[in-house]
Formats: structure tokens, C-alpha cells, sequence
């Protein structure tokens, strides 16, 4: 039986209609695509979401969404299957761990907008398995949707380079970051979370490409490759170029009927080779400049990119025929067990060719060089993709390991690694992150928080193998593609911090979601309605994860408006919102800084010293609030206490260039 037929005889035995409108528009359809499509597009177009502003209100609306339907009776009680309910439930309590590191953080400020953050996450999955009836249909939309984000971003993204001057807010990295300015990092306004994206999106566009219903689609989703890749080249982001290897990898591995998806993927590949080539050497492209040689240089790469997008779109229709009419050779028709022997043979040949080749040695050197804080990396040529300078990485790893040692079981508190690096720093510049998930994990929620996470992403990987394993041939293709798409950033979340730029882990939950969901004939019965404990319970969870993500959202803006009044002159307005910021959160060292500040400001220096001496007590790790400290002291005449309070400050950044100017 031929795939085709295959894909056919499946749809065709679809038990489970779809619930539709009368004028008969699917219901199920397009809640899954204005939740996947509109959530990936707000947040990459809002800075990835990274703002503590932009994630909260995003989580305030998804667990509003979750109550209300919770309240009214709207979600079945036997929806999750087994696997989705041991995959929720670790989330579920890592989240709650996190809660729980807020009692012994060394700042609970910076814990209670953590805590935000992974609220946020739990309601987009909850959300996502509450709305799918069963898995064939959540993949085919969900998968659909996100890869139509995903080509959307990396237009738009294309687009700021190609014509600068119609998207000033493309510049803005470029003001901040020295050497920014070459790297394509709008609309998420990071590089690597930007090739992150656009890596989870290749394997996306590929099942679409290889199992849509209609040529046209597969044309499309093929022809939408080179636009992803020249995005991610353009990133000159080493760890994009890793992750979307993994990614295809990993699709073409678990897919079935490879052949022809290796056809595919060859065709995108090629045309994509040609594409980035031509993006990569136009070197006044990457400058952002808008002269006229610049211009001539964006409508040149244009027209390739066209006519390379129509190249491998049509090729794609050609090879999606050939596939749906030919009957392949018996030679290339591959059993289970001989692909995974091949696989293994495969393996093993490349570990032997490595070892003849020295690799030993050469991982040796190349790890020597990941350790090195001083190897520089050019950020303006194509040599960044060879460089293996790990920019400092390792000394963050180091930093972090060695700050959870007096506390391996709990960590420091969510949300502090800074504290934790600045008085271990080896090097010098801002770091808030430790560039790598699993270790800060383990630094700000010990080894408990670790094994949650950890124990989350394991599940999730085996419950979309398994689905993947056991699944037909148009839903294997997708939930193939899944597993790429989360190897790509579990890879990626080991090297950097995508983890706190929202529209990543977003796309994560949705697509987990989906294939959490029901198999078709798991989904036959009609799902009873929830009963009244799980009502409640469900309707407390959500009002409990509303408060969470709102409490830190409020006094945030509080003190975003205390500054903002200060920065105008208007000390009345600051004082009032700072004193708010205050009432709030009286464990915000944020706040209490902010209203010593405005109490300096109006020369009010004792109220000012007793703030920043309650700052100092709600943080004691952060060497700015020691800093603000010494000044008010100094400005009110207690010239030893400020001598302390400065040499305290000292102790925990030495590395920064206030304490080393002459």
C-alpha cells in the first residue's frame, strides 16, 4: 500500500467529526489557529515577549480564558490521556517549586517575576491540551499555524533588512550591543532566539511540505524554506545552524516514507544554499545601510530569493506527484528493522571515520577554545560559523555551579542568577542570564528543581516519540516534525537563554499540546463534563496563577511609573507611585530603591537612607542597592556607615568599571 493510500484510508476513517458551525466553519480549527497563530505573532512581534510587561498580560488573558471555561463547565474531565497527564503534572510542579523557591530567595522580587514567567507557560499548555479533541486534528492545525508564524516573522524580519528605513525599531539592538548591528536580530531583538525560531520552523515547513492534502499547500510550505533559512543565516547565530541540522535530522529519522522527504528536504537545501550565499556575501546588506548600492544589493537578493522560492516550490509539486502516483522501488522501500539497523550502521561508521580522523584530539582543542573568555568571535563574516569561542559560557557555568554548593537541593531563588555571578564574575560586560537552561535551572532551584524540568522535557520527548512510533502515516509526519521542532530547542536552551524569551517556550507548549492530545480512537466516546471538584480545583489553580502573574505586574509598573514621573520632573506623582510600588510588594527591593531614589531626589536623605537600608535587607546580594545606600548615607553625613556600605557594594561586582575609575 502505497503512502498515499495510506493517508487516504486514514482520513477516510476519521471517527470523530469535527464540531462546526452551521455555516460550516470548524470550530476546533480555528480556535487552534487564532490561539497558535496570534500568540506566536504577538510575541515575536512585542521583542519575543521578553518583557515582564508584554509575557504577564499574555498569561493574564490565557488563565482568564482557563477560568472561565473551567467555571462554566467547559472542560472535559477524561481529556488527557495518561502521557499528557504525567507530562502537565511535572510542569504543573515545577511551577509549583518555583512558588515555593520564593520563601528562601535571596530576592524575592526578581522570584515573584520568575514565577510570572513559568505561570505563563503552564496556562498556554493547560489551554492548549483544554481546546483539541483528539491528535490528528490538533497536529494538522497547530503545526500549520505556528509554521505560517514562523514564515510571517522570518518575512518581516527579511524585510528590515532588505528596506531599514521603513522599520526604525530594527535598530534599536544596535544602540545597546556593540557589533549588533550585523546580526539580524528584529522583531525578537536577539540573534540566537531569532535562529532558534526560525531552526524549529524548518521541520514544521517540511511536514507541511510532505503531507499536506493539497500540491499547492506542499509547494508553499516547500517554497517558504529558503525564506526561514536565509533568515537564520542572516542571524550569524553558529547555534541556529546546529539546531536546525538536528531538527531535520530527527524529522527525517522518526518520519515515515523517508524517501521522498529526503527529496524534499534536498530540493529546500539546495535552493536555501543558494539563497544564504547570496545573503551572507552582501556585506553592505548586513550593515543596514540605505544608500543606493545598498539598495541595489536588497532588490538583487530579492529577485533571487523569488525566483529560488518559485524554483523549489515548483520542483516540490513535481516531487509531491511523483510521490502520490509512483509506486517506489521495491529497492527503497525500507522495513522498520532495517532502517534502524542502517541507522545504527550509520553510527557507528561515522564514530569509527571520527576516531581514524582524530577527533578526540580535536574536540580537545575545540573545548579549550569554548573555555577561553578572551578568544573573540567576528561578528561581521562568515568565520563566526567556524569559531568555537563560547563567549564566555563556560565562566557562567562555572559561576553557577559553584554558587549552588552551599545550597544543592534548593537553589538560591528563581529568578537570581545575577546576584549569584556578579561577585564570581571572570569577565567583564552585563550578564543577567547563565546561557544555558539546565544550569540555572539547577543554580536558582537546586537539584529538585532540575529533576522537575528536566523529569518535563523527558516526558515530552517520549510521549511525542510514542507518538510519532505509533501514529499513521500524515500524523507520524507531523508529530516528526514536533520532535524536531523540540530537540531544536532543547538544544538551543542548553547554549542560551531562550527560556526567557516567551515566544520560544510558546511554540513548545502549543505544539506539546497538540500531540498530547486524544488518538482518534480514544476520542470516539463523547468526553463527560468535568465534575464539581475538578471544577473548583481547576477555577482556584487558575485564580491562584492570575494573582501570581499580576502581583509582580503591578508593582513593576508602579515603579516604571514612579521613574517615569521622576524623569519629568513631576518628584509628587514619582513619590505617590514608588510609595504604591511599595505597599504592593514590601519585599520589592525594586520598589524600596525607587522610593529612595525619589526621597534623594526631593533631599529628603533619612527617608532615602531608611528605603535603601530596606532594599539592602530584601536583597543583600545586589551590589546596587549598596551602591544607592552608600550615596544617601554619604549625602546625609554618615560618612563610615557609607565607607561600609560602598566596600560591600564593591565586594559583590568587583568586576564593574565604577570601583575601578580614577
Amino acid at each position: 500500500m502505497t503512502p498515499l493510500a495510506e493517508a487516504v484510508i486514514e482520513h477516510e476513517q476519521e471517527v470523530v467529526p469535527a464540531r462546526r458551525l452551521p455555516w460550516g466553519v470548524d470550530v476546533q480549527a480555528v480556535s487552534t489557529w487564532v490561539l497558535s497563530l496570534a500568540l506566536i505573532l504577538y510575541l515575536a512581534l512585542a521583542g519575543g515577549g521578553y518583557s515582564l510587561a508584554t509575557h504577564s498580560q499574555v498569561g493574564i488573558a490565557i488563565w482568564w480564558v482557563v477560568v472561565l471555561a473551567a467555571a462554566w463547565g467547559l472542560l472535559p474531565a477524561a481529556r488527557l490521556t495518561r502521557a499528557g497527564r504525567v507530562t502537565v503534572g511535572l510542569f504543573a510542579a515545577f511551577t509549583a517549586w518555583t512558588a515555593l523557591g520564593i520563601t528562601w530567595s535571596i530576592s524575592s522580587g526578581r522570584s515573584f517575576q520568575d514565577l510570572a514567567l513559568v505561570t505563563c507557560y503552564l496556562g498556554i499548555i493547560v489551554l492548549g491540551v483544554a481546546i483539541h479533541r483528539e491528535r490528528d486534528h490538533a497536529l494538522r492545525h497547530t503545526t500549520a499555524a505556528i509554521s505560517t508564524a514562523i514564515v510571517i516573522v522570518a518575512i518581516l524580519a527579511l524585510a528590515s533588512r532588505l528596506w531599514p528605513h521603513l522599520f526604525p525599531a530594527s535598530g534599536q539592538t544596535a544602540q545597546f550591543l556593540s557589533g549588533a548591528q550585523s546580526r539580524l536580530s528584529w522583531p525578537l531583538n536577539y540573534w540566537n532566539a531569532l535562529a532558534a525560531l526560525m531552526a524549529m520552523g524548518v521541520p514544521l515547513l517540511l511536514a507541511q511540505a510532505t503531507s499536506a492534502r493539497r500540491l499547492e499547500l506542499q509547494a508553499l510550505a516547500a517554497a517558504a524554506i529558503p525564506v526561514v533559512a536565509l533568515c537564520d543565516a542572516l542571524t550569524l547565530s553558529r547555534g541556529g545552524v546546529v539546531e536546525a541540522a538536528a531538527a531535520v535530522f530527527v524529522f527525517i529519522t522518526l518520519a515515515p516514507d523517508r524517501i521522498p522527504k529526503l527529496a524534499t528536504a534536498a530540493v529546500a537545501a539546495g535552493g536555501s544554499a543558494v539563497v544564504v550565499y547570496g545573503g551572507l556575501h552582501r556585506h553592505a546588506l548586513q550593515q543596514g545601510l540605505t544608500g543606493p548600492a545598498e539598495h541595489r544589493q536588497a532588490m538583487s537578493l530579492l529577485v533571487a530569493l523569488i525566483l529560488t522560492c518559485v524554483g523549489v516550490g515548483v520542483i516540490q509539486a513535481g516531487v509531491g506527484l511523483v510521490s502520490r502516483h509512483a509506486t517506489p522501488p521495491r529497492v527503497l522501500t525500507i522495513s522498520p528493522k532495517r532502517a534502524r539497523l542502517l541507522t545504527l550502521g550509520g553510527v557507528l561508521a561515522i564514530i569509527v571515520v571520527a576516531l581514524a580522523a582524530g577527533a578526540p584530539h580535536r574536540l580537545s582543542h575545540l573545548w579549550t577554545a569554548f573555555k577561553n573568555p578572551n578568544s573573540s568571535v567576528s561578528g561581521t563574516s562568515t568565520s563566526r560559523f567556524t569559531s568555537t569561542s563560547g563567549e564566555g559560557r563556560y565562566q557562567y557555568w562555572v559561576a553557577a555551579i559553584d554558587s549552588a554548593k552551599p545550597h544543592v537541593l534548593t537553589g538560591s531563588g528563581p529568578g537570581t542568577f545575577q546576584l549569584d555571578w556578579l561577585p564570581r564574575a571572570k569577565t567583564g560586560g552585563y550578564v543577567q542570564n547563565a546561557h544555558s537552561l539546565y544550569v540555572e535551572t539547577y543554580a536558582e532551584l537546586g537539584l529538585v528543581g532540575l529533576v522537575l524540568l528536566v523529569g518535563f522535557f523527558v516526558a515530552a520527548l517520549v510521549a511525542v516519540f510514542r507518538a510519532a512510533a505509533r501514529s499513521g502515516y500524515e500524523q507520524r509526519t507531523r508529530a516528526a516534525a514536533v520532535a524536531g521542532a523540540l530537540v531544536a530547542f532543547l538544544l538551543g536552551a542548553a547554549f542560551d537563554w531562550l527560556w526567557q524569551m516567551p515566544v520560544l517556550p510558546a511554540a513548545i507548549m502549543l505544539l506539546l499540546a497538540a500531540t498530547l492530545a486524544p488518538a482518534t480512537d480514544a476520542a470516539v466516546m463523547a468526553p463527560r463534563r468535568a465534575g464539581l471538584a475538578t471544577q473548583l480545583t481547576a477555577v482556584a489553580v487558575g485564580l491562584a496563577s492570575l494573582v501570581a502573574i499580576a502581583y509582580p505586574l503591578a508593582t513593576a509598573s508602579a515603579v516604571a511609573n514612579s521613574q517615569a514621573a521622576a524623569g519629568i520632573g513631576n518628584l509628587s506623582t514619582a513619590l505617590t507611585d514608588a510609595q504604591s510600588a511599595v505597599s504592593l510588594e514590601p519585599g520589592s527591593a525594586a520598589a524600596q530603591v525607587q522610593l529612595a531614589l525619589v526621597h534623594e531626589a526631593q533631599r529628603q536623605y533619612g527617608a532615602a537612607v531608611a528605603a535603601a537600608k530596606h532594599a539592602v535587607r530584601d536583597e543583600p546580594q545586589n551590589w546596587s542597592n549598596w551602591f544607592v545606600l552608600f550615596r544617601v548615607q554619604a549625602e546625609d553625613g554618615h560618612a563610615k556607615a557609607a565607607l561600609a556600605s560602598y566596600r560591600k557594594a564593591r565586594s559583590l561586582n568587583p568586576e564593574s568599571s565604577i570601583f575601578h575609575t580614577s
